[in-house]
């Protein structure tokens, strides 16, 4: 059985339950990481979700993600969510922070990056299909497709990131 920290509003461990009982109770405040994956001329992996995922089948995301275990860090939980998910060994770099506050589940989530050269190996049991696109290719997509009810607050950090490089 799989187990997470239960965390309060400033993300302090406060207790450990199921990921049964979190998502059965959705005032858990749980972790999870989520990341960006780029290529080396700065696009951004856009996929679509698997259709056996327990939240939001099939919809489209600008990231990965998964939860934080109990007592792992979002440093070591974002580095085995990209391997798992996407095949991605490169090292990792912080983009943000937010709170997750959605009537399924209650999430304090670490946004990260990776940078790729190599072919994503994508895990069919949590990802469909997907592809590089440009944030103006992917800003059109959102337009036109359904995403991840985060999307708004994942593309606020990714602009701010890309300020910030710029």
């Amino acid at each position: 059985m799989e187990y997470f920290d239960v965390v309060d509003e400033d993300d302090k461990v406060v207790g450990k339950a199921s990921r049964m009982e979190c998502h059965n109770n959705p005032d858990l405040i749980h972790r999870s990481v989520q990341f960006f994956i780029f290529d080396k001329d700065g696009r951004i992996f856009v996929n679509k979700r698997s259709s056996t995922k327990e939240f939001f089948k099939s919809q489209h995301s600008i990231v990965f993600g998964g939860h934080v275990p109990a007592g792992e860090t979002y440093g070591e939980a974002v580095v085995r969510e990209a391997f798992e998910e996407a095949g991605v060994a490169s090292k990792p770099f912080y983009m943000g922070y937010f709170k997750k506050r959605i009537p399924q589940e209650k999430e304090n989530v670490k946004v990260y990056g990776f940078i790729t050269d190599k072919d994503l190996t994508l895990l069919e049991d949590e990802i469909h299909c997907g592809e590089f696109m440009t944030i103006g290719e992917m800003k059109e997509k959102i337009k036109t497709e359904t995403f991840i009810p985060e999307t708004r607050q994942l593309l606020k950090i990714l602009e701010n990131h890309l300020t910030e490089k710029s």
